[in-house]
């Protein structure tokens, strides 16, 4: 078994220095919403520019997390050879591609659209698309895809960039010569460390994007009417709509992170339980976001 080292490559760099920035915002920005909340939830200043600035600092926080999973992505990218398949690894992650599944190894691609991705070759070009033939295209490299191999299978084009074209494709070629000793079929395993799988499931993707986005919609709501509220609000009501309960005002903040809270908690369940049963991680973020719809109902209520 021989392991080959990606071609290293400017991307990965300017990827560093762009969390360097990005962190160095989000610190600044950070700093300046903790002197702003500093005081008692009675004095927060609460308004469409405070939230504003939440969701940018939550935004550069979000973006960052993304630039260092690619950065170690990037830096932990491998590929393996041995008798038997080509191993790409990252991050304990491994796409399989066994030697006698592979019809062809050529220098570069032209004719074919790349993933769409938001950082692009920031790091490194990652990603999976279709192709107009029906196989799909596998991104596992550092250079752009005119000067990567690209090993095709009767299914799939991987693209790859080690370290030394020549000498890769010589020990591919002379490994396959020498024929398999066990069988192996194309797969990804994903590691359990990352839980990779979890987060790549595109139904759970969905449904963690819809909660979010109406927690923060939720949220920009309140911002938009809490400097017209009075000092305190009817917060709970009986069953025939009487008040039964009148809060200070800042309570109602409480809320929308009450029901941030049971979302973040339906994520941890998911993740556990995923590897043995995916429905109910999917059915876990649906119910997220049910809770997430009658938490803005509430609140709606209460603003009326």
């Amino acid at each position: 078994m021989r392991y080959w080292k990606p071609q290293s490559s400017i991307g990965r760099w300017l990827a560093v220095l762009l969390l360097i920035v990005v962190s160095i915002g989000g610190v600044v920005l950070g700093q300046r919403l903790t002197q702003l909340l500093a005081g008692t939830p009675e004095d927060w200043p609460i308004n469409l520019q405070l939230y504003s600035q939440v969701l940018l600092f939550v935004g550069l926080t979000v973006f960052a997390g993304a630039l260092l999973y690619r950065i170690i992505a990037t830096f932990t990218l491998r590929y393996v050879l041995d008798r038997n398949g080509l191993y790409i690894t990252w991050l304990g992650n491994r796409a399989v591609v066994p030697l006698d599944h592979i019809q062809s190894v050529d220098i570069g691609i032209t004719g074919y659209q790349k993933p769409r991705q938001l950082l692009g070759g920031i790091g490194s070009y990652w990603g999976q698309s279709d192709l107009p033939d029906g196989k799909k295209l596998h991104l596992f490299a550092t250079q752009p895809l005119s000067k990567c191999l690209v090993i095709q299978t009767a299914n799939d084009l991987y693209v790859i960039s080690p370290d030394d074209h020549v000498a890769f494709v010589q020990d591919l070629e002379q490994r396959r010569n020498l024929g398999a000793t066990k069988p192996l079929s194309v797969a990804v395993e994903p590691s359990r460390m990352f839980l990779y799988a979890f987060w790549n499931d595109r139904t759970i993707r969905a449904l963690l994007l819809i909660t979010f986005v109406i927690n923060l919609a939720v949220v920009a709501v309140i911002a938009n009417q809490y400097p017209n509220l009075d000092a305190n609000i009817e917060m709970r009501f009986d069953a025939v709509g009487e008040v039964t309960a009148v809060e200070p005002r800042h309570q109602i903040l409480f809320l929308p992170l009450a029901a941030l809270s049971l979302s973040l908690l339906n994520i941890v369940l998911g993740l556990f339980l995923y590897q043995s049963q995916q429905l109910g991680a999917r059915l876990l973020q649906g119910t997220s976001v049910i809770v997430q719809i009658l938490f803005g109902i509430a609140i709606i209520t209460i603003l009326r």
